[in-house]
């Protein structure tokens, strides 16, 4: 009777055990995910660089009478410089946010509406660094060589520097229009049917001239920018398309290498680890 007895006291001690142990293995669940939780929430605030995407022609602004609109119009396949300097305008004041990658893929575009980003980009006091992937041409290079250091594949066509303007011309004086390019350099022609006699003209000789003197102000900023001689960037300013083996040589980019290597020289040189962010990513 005694080992019956005892037996029927010892199965609620048991029972009382496993509830014991069931609510302890709750409670440590509960902990690991409040713990993980921290970590996933601070995550969120490490030391980041802002990585913006600047594909395709850069223009003063794409949709200005559009709430919210994109940085870039998907449609048209253009950026605007305004919001791409308003991005950076935020974010530089965003503690989380150590540094900024452009990702370059661009022929140029409107150079005077890219002034206020360049020089924008010049007087943050936090680094931006470019990274061309297939283009930087003629103003898009203007934008890459405003920032901090630029990297690019080793192919990736470089330079272009000049400016080229487009003009609806009437030769005949007849009402009829027709698409005439004037360029800072032959190497920069544009391929639209040719205009007889248009060379001659007053316009284009007035044009002309504008054009060289914004090509050659273009080449001493990008000089100043570069810290390169103004006589050597002058001489490559005729329009000529460098690969990036080229531009290297050239002291136009300053490192062969793409996204993952401009993270790890920012790392560098800040002396920190830096999360990767996205601008596409966090704001669509």
């Amino acid at each position: 009777m005694d080992n019956l007895f005892a037996g029927y006291v010892v199965q609620p001690n048991m029972k009382i055990k496993k509830i014991h142990i069931l609510k302890s293995l709750i409670i440590i669940e509960l902990i690991i995910i409040i713990v993980g939780s921290f970590y996933i929430f601070d995550g969120k605030k490490k030391p980041s660089v802002l990585i913006v995407d600047i594909h395709g022609e850069i223009v003063g602004t794409t949709s200005p009478e559009a709430p919210n609109s994109d940085f870039w119009n998907r449609e048209t396949n253009k950026v605007s410089a305004e919001e791409i300097t308003k991005i950076l305008k935020k974010y530089e004041n965003d503690d989380n946010i150590k540094a900024f990658i452009l990702d370059i893929d661009s022929n140029g575009g409107d150079i005077k509406s890219q002034s206020g980003l360049v020089q924008e980009i010049q007087q943050m006091k936090k680094p931006v660094v470019a990274v061309v992937r297939d283009q930087a041409l003629s103003s898009g290079y203007y934008l890459a060589a405003g920032t901090n250091r630029i990297f690019a594949n080793e192919l990736s066509n470089i330079a272009d520097i000049g400016v080229t303007q487009i003009i609806e011309y009437d030769q005949n004086g007849n009402g009829q229009y027709r698409k005439c390019y004037i360029s800072s350099s032959e190497f920069k022609r544009m391929y639209y049917d040719d205009c007889p006699r248009f060379d001659k003209s007053k316009l284009y000789i007035e044009e002309k001239i504008r054009l060289i003197n914004s090509t050659k102000l273009m080449a001493q900023e990008i000089a100043t920018f570069r810290n390169l001689p103004e006589e050597h960037v002058l001489n490559l300013a005729d329009g000529t398309i460098f690969t990036g083996i080229g531009a290297l040589k050239l002291g136009l980019i300053d490192e062969i290498g793409g996204l993952h290597n401009a993270v790890d020289w920012l790392k560098e040189e800040l002396g920190m680890d830096l999360e990767i962010l996205y601008y596409r990513e966090i704001n669509y």
